[in-house]
């Protein structure tokens, strides 16, 4: 279930959207908070005199074990990828020439000599907009800064597996009224393609227009525990029927835990076995559903006293909840470099990810130069606050991955 952050305030008729096409012609960097380059979350030095990073969603891994970064290296087929070079304005000063990148495979070479340094993040940009997305394989990648200074790097991009997501709009029963769901927008499943490790295609979203999804009827009313559970297993007969991995239900509002409670807090729910249900009426439905459908693949929550997947993505430091797999049991995160936010007004509850870890939107060719939170937190924030976290990408790679 996700949960709203309340501290501050009181028959198949499918049509296929393919969303993760290429969109992003270059590097656009926006915001401005971030750890110094080249230190770890706990402020440890790291010598590295330049470091290529590639980037398909977060340039930068966090090591939970001793809370430095290194390079992402889980990198998917078929999305759009930047390159950049993490290099220090001293030793830039020392780059004569211009620099190239050089991607080569056993048919072919791209060249690139067109880049940008940004003195302030200490990173060189170059311009990949003629090939902003790779097929599965190897390649090599050089990048000549100079005669004294050449990296090399070998590159496997991988072919992720397709999933089908069945949306289905729901009339909703709440406490006695009855609210139908209106007309859906396609920048709610976009949130979704920039932070999961996916390729153009491999998410497929088919909208269903049965009469399934009424549920007009007080035994369905949402604001109570059982109404959610029996709405769920409509929709989980949908989805043993076949032709969708999982199936999301849209609701037209937010749900009360139980029927006296004040505030309509609930904003999405699910029992399992890739069915979720989600509202419209959250701060920010397209997180929420992102956040869902990580459950569907193991993800656990990341906020207090929530249900931990501590395998997928280890909770926040200190923080405490229920385990997924043992629900009388007690899960806790315990690396100190997993630190979540401060869950206030300001910031989310879940994982932070460091402007430094390069967070990369992949349709607008943006780096996201500052401090976010994981989707897997509180809700109540608008989409800015939060990206995907080191732990959840490579979580997502391995279950995703064809091999």
């Amino acid at each position: 279930m996700r949960r709203k952050n309340n501290s501050f305030r009181e028959g198949w008729t499918a049509v296929i959207m393919n969303l993760a096409a290429a969109l992003g012609t270059g590097c656009i960097i926006l915001g401005l908070s971030l750890l110094p380059v080249g230190e770890a979350a706990g402020g440890q030095p790291v010598p590295r005199t330049a470091e290529l990073v590639v980037n398909q969603g977060l340039g930068m891994v966090l090591d939970g074990a001793d809370g430095t970064f290194y390079p992402m290296d889980m990198l998917v087929a078929d999305r759009n990828t930047g390159f950049f070079v993490q290099i220090q304005p001293e030793a830039w000063q020392e780059v004569g020439a211009q620099p190239t990148l050089l991607i080569s495979d056993p048919r072919e070479t791209w060249r690139f000599a067109e880049c940008e340094y940004w003195e302030e993040y200490a990173l060189l940009c170059f311009d990949t907009s003629e090939q902003m997305s790779w097929e599965a394989g190897q390649y090599s990648v050089r990048v000549n800064l100079s005669r004294e200074l050449t990296l090399d790097r070998q590159l496997v991009f991988k072919e992720m597996r397709e999933i089908k997501i069945l949306v289905v709009p729901i009339t909703g029963y709440y406490s006695g009224e009855t609210r139908q769901t209106g007309p859906l927008w396609e920048d709610l499943w976009e949130y979704t393609e920039k932070v999961y490790p996916v390729g153009a295609g491999d998410l497929q979203w088919i909208f269903y227009d049965g009469s399934e999804g009424n549920f007009d009827d007080k035994r369905y009313d949402l604001d109570t525990s059982l109404g959610r559970l029996r709405v769920w297993q409509q929709l989980r007969r949908l989805h043993d029927q076949g032709g969708a991995d999982m199936v999301i239900g849209i609701v037209p509002g937010n749900m009360r835990q139980n029927p006296t409670a004040k505030e309509a807090a609930v904003t999405g729910f699910t029992f399992g076995e890739n069915v979720s249900v989600i509202s419209l009426e959250d701060t920010c439905p397209q997180v929420t559903i992102a956040h869902e459908i990580g459950h569907c693949l193991s993800l656990g929550d990341e906020y207090e006293n929530g249900t931990f997947s501590v395998s997928m993505n280890m909770p926040p430091y200190g923080m405490k909840g229920k385990d997924r797999y043992g629900l009388s049991e007690t899960a806790e995160g315990t690396s100190p470099y997993i630190l979540g936010g401060t869950a206030d007004e300001w910031q989310g509850s879940g994982t932070v990810v460091y402007g430094s870890q390069y967070p990369y939107d992949v349709f607008s060719g943006e780096v996201l130069f500052r401090d976010m939170t994981s989707f897997m937190g509180l809700s109540g924030y608008q989409e800015p606050e939060y990206w995907v976290t080191t732990q959840i990408w490579e979580a997502l790679c391995r279950e995703l991955c064809e091999e």
